[in-house]
Formats: C-alpha cells, sequence, structure tokens
C-alpha cells in the first residue's frame, strides 16, 4: 500500500481524480502529520478536498498508519531538513518500504536516499491514464488544468503531455 505525503492527495481532490486514484490503488496510508496537514488543518480553513479526504479515510480507502518509535526518530532527524509532513512520510516509506507519493524536490531526493521510490501527482495521473482509468483526452485536460494552477513548470508540463500521448 502506498504511503502519500499532502500534496498529491489534495492536488488529485482538486482536479477530481481521487475516485480514479480508487480504482487503481487498493487503499492508501498516510502518517499522522498529513493527516493533521490534508484533513484536520483543511477543514479549519475550510477547503473541500479535506472533506473528500475525510470520506475516503472513513470508506477505508485512506489510512492513517502511526509511525514506530524508530521511524519516529528518523522522522525527528529528516525535519531538519524537509518540512514534518514530509520527514513523517519519508519514515513511513522508509518503515513499510512501500512507495511514496509526493511532488517535493527536497523531499523525494531524500527520500531516494532511502531507496525509496516516489511518483509525483503528474507520475501518478500518467498511472491512472497507462492503466486505463482515464481517458488520453481527460488525461491532457488535466495535466493542462494542473499546470495552469502554477503547481509546475511549462516544460515539464509539455514533458507529461508528451509521455500520455506515446501511450498506446
Amino acid at each position: 500500500m502506498p504511503v502519500s505525503n499532502s500534496s498529491p492527495l489534495i492536488h488529485l481532490s482538486r482536479l477530481g481524480k481521487l475516485g480514479y486514484a480508487r480504482q487503481v490503488f487498493s487503499s492508501v496510508t498516510i502518517p499522522p502529520a498529513v493527516r493533521d496537514e490534508t484533513i484536520e488543518a483543511g477543514k479549519s480553513d475550510g477547503y473541500s478536498d479535506a472533506l473528500n479526504l475525510e470520506r475516503l479515510e472513513k470508506d477505508g480507502w485512506l489510512m492513517t498508519s502511526p509511525l514506530s518509535r524508530k521511524s519516529q526518530e528518523l522522522a525527528v532527524d529528516l525535519a531538519e531538513v524537509v518540512g514534518k509532513g514530509e520527514a513523517e512520510a519519508i519514515a513511513l516509506a522508509v518503515e513499510t518500504g512501500e512507495r511514496l507519493f509526493m511532488d517535493d524536490l527536497k523531499g523525494r531526493r531524500t527520500a531516494e536516499l532511502y531507496r525509496i521510490e516516489t511518483t509525483t501527482t503528474l507520475g501518478l495521473i500518467l498511472e491512472l491514464l497507462s492503466k486505463g482509468a482515464i481517458s488520453k483526452m481527460d488525461y491532457e485536460r488535466n495535466v493542462k488544468d494542473y499546470g495552469s494552477r502554477g503547481w509546475i513548470s511549462g516544460e515539464i508540463i509539455q514533458e507529461f503531455i508528451e509521455r500520455g500521448r506515446s501511450l498506446e
């Protein structure tokens, strides 16, 4: 079961793709700090994606997993380099040996030091396309929408559009 940081869940929710992700991934796990960022803080700030994530949590698709003592110690060390949510997500991925959904470049590079495979939001959308959960037209629209929100550079957006077009 993959581990996720906050931003891929938030972005997939805002793009309307969490339901499709649910078709591809049987469940996703998050550490407590990511739950606090996505659900608790999101609800306090009035974000509808927080309610979407809370509903998926109640349905059992999104699961919060406490960190072991060793992972808690690793997360404290990592929090000197990356944010608390990223640190806990990396530590949980190290503990479980699972793939990590993370957009933050510094966080992904840190995870790679622990040989953790990472996937960004755009990578997840591409995976939804490759597994037939979304159409090419929907894929391109979502990649462009993601880019129009200023979340990523135009070059990377173009790269992902081309990658989607090259899939058979």
